[in-house]
């Protein structure tokens, strides 16, 4: 009987040691949501609905980064993009950029913002085991709680943090492409990337027909000749040796303006032309202004800490904490 009740003894410590570790657990993961959580929210245009929506900036920030870039890059490069995404929000809301909301969820237009719930389910169709879902989202987690209220500002001002996704060789002068006024820290540097990456070359071919009735239909040319499209060349290239501009007949048309209107990945590229297509064949992603995300991951692996990264990419800024976001109607 005396051996029966220590043994239940035993078991009844057990237990309540058991119940008091789950508690402990359930309190520390409810611990670590609030102190994730941001104390302030921000309005979020959704495109979809055409709402402004109330949600928590760090959930935000949470949502972006994620859908910016894979959560499997190196941990010092998705902090260098959760900085940049704070500034980036930042600069929209200090400047009053956006007609409705805060910023948009468009990433045609700010930056790219997907669901979490969304994003777990992409993740899983990937082919990502919940085990890695869990972990690339608490890494994520940590770099934004890590760079807390952290920005980048040039001369005290909070900077356009632009970025995207692969620039091999050198990144692109803003001015260069944009026609824009001269940007400081937004300028062409020396990048290394690595030459694994997917996209580093694609081609983008595009029948004659559609070429010509998509730059009539939005204005670039009145009317172009078969003889023309033979005689497509390329009529300018940026310092940075992207195209510029290219020649169509009578008609120069800026690169950028291609690359937007065909879904051409990027204005590094060069023409081929056959019997029925014009064929681009191009080499990085994106717009190539200011951080590669690549480049980033690429610097990294090499040892390269998020404000080093963060510094090599936009020249002369600096790296602030402590920024509390001013709205101009505050």
């Amino acid at each position: 009987m005396y051996f029966i009740s220590g043994i239940l003894a035993i078991i009844i410590v057990v237990l309540a040691i058991l119940q008091s570790r789950k508690v402990e657990k359930i309190e520390k993961e409810e611990e670590e949501q609030i102190n994730f959580e941001s104390n302030e929210n921000i309005k979020l245009y959704n495109t979809q609905n055409d709402e402004i929506e109330e949600v928590n900036l760090n959930y935000y920030l949470l949502c972006v980064v994620a859908s910016e870039i894979p959560f499997k890059y190196e941990y010092e490069a998705i902090k260098a993009q959760a900085v940049v995404a704070r500034t980036y929000l930042f600069n929209k809301i200090v400047n009053n950029l956006e007609e409705q909301g805060d910023v948009c969820d468009d990433y045609n237009h700010c930056q790219a913002f997907t669901q979490l719930e969304k994003l777990r389910e992409i993740w899983k169709n990937k082919g990502f085991t919940e085990s890695e879902i869990n972990e690339g989202e608490e890494k994520i987690k940590k770099a934004i709680v890590e760079t807390k209220n952290q920005v980048i500002v040039y001369n005290g001002e909070i900077i356009d943090a632009l970025f995207h996704a692969s620039s091999p060789q050198k990144t692109e002068d803003a001015k260069a492409i944009w026609s824009c006024e001269d940007v400081p820290y937004l300028k062409s540097v020396d990048n290394v990337e690595d030459e694994t990456y997917e996209n580093r070359t694609s081609q983008t071919t595009i029948p004659y027909s559609v070429f010509k009735n998509t730059l009539i239909d939005n204005g670039y040319v009145e009317d172009i000749t078969n003889d023309d499209f033979f005689n497509i060349s390329i009529s300018e290239y940026t310092d940075s040796g992207r195209v510029k501009t290219i020649q169509v007949g009578s008609y120069k048309i800026k690169a950028e303006d291609l690359r937007t209107l065909f879904g051409i990945k990027s204005t590094n590229f060069s023409i081929d032309i056959d019997e029925d297509n014009i064929v681009f064949n191009v080499i990085g992603y994106g717009h190539g202004v200011g951080m590669s995300q690549v480049g980033a991951n690429t610097y990294a692996k090499q040892g390269k800490t998020y404000d080093e990264i963060i510094h090599h990419y936009y020249t002369g800024v600096d790296i602030v904490d402590g920024y509390t976001v001013q709205r101009r109607n505050d």
